[in-house]
């Protein structure tokens, strides 16, 4: 994997799903579901977010968009200290927290007003790769837990992402190339 450089897999900046930092949540969903329909692009569910100048700002992932949906989400993670989650943790977590109790009107209601703003994660330095770097270097990011997708950067300009399930692809083809 160190021959394969993270240019040669990214999805362009230009071919990614684009939000502005002032779109709703609402209309992010939209956004994601007319990306769908274009078989001419990379189905996402995850999209680059942007401000007023086109400038890249942060991102909005599945994960994020949970986690806001679920606000008791905040108290948990805050609870955790880095420990291992076992089933009796989570399950006990899921009743301390009454998460994700709430009738679905409640959670639409919750999701219809909720602005990019809110919603989005902006990147730590640990979670940008460059262009030029090797495959490698972005999987064991994502193996020590990275915040998905990676963000690529060439010199300063962000150009485009990196999705785990892209560099899983990778692998799953190489292992199948593999002579039994």
């Amino acid at each position: 994997m160190k021959d394969i450089l993270i240019k040669e897999v990214m999805i362009p900046v230009s071919n990614y799903v684009t939000i502005k930092e002032n779109n709703t949540l609402y209309e992010v969903f939209q956004i994601l579901e007319e990306n769908k329909k274009d078989n001419t692009r990379h189905a996402h569910r995850d999209a680059i977010v942007v401000n007023g100048k086109g400038e890249f700002v942060g991102k909005v992932t599945m994960i994020d968009i949970f986690r806001v949906l679920e606000p008791n989400y905040k108290k948990l993670i805050k609870n955790y200290k880095d420990g291992t989650l076992t089933k009796e943790y989570v399950m006990k977590a899921v009743k301390d927290f009454n998460l994700w109790r709430e009738p679905m009107y409640d959670l639409c209601q919750r999701g219809f007003g909720l602005m990019v703003s809110d919603v989005m994660h902006i990147p730590e330095d640990h979670e940008y790769v460059r262009e030029d770097d090797s495959l490698e270097q972005a999987l064991h990011k994502y193996v020590m837990d990275v915040h998905q997708p990676l963000i690529v950067k060439k010199e300063d300009e962000i150009t485009g992402v990196l999705r785990f399930g892209d560099l899983f692809e990778i692998i799953r083809k190489a292992m199948l190339a593999c002579p039994i």
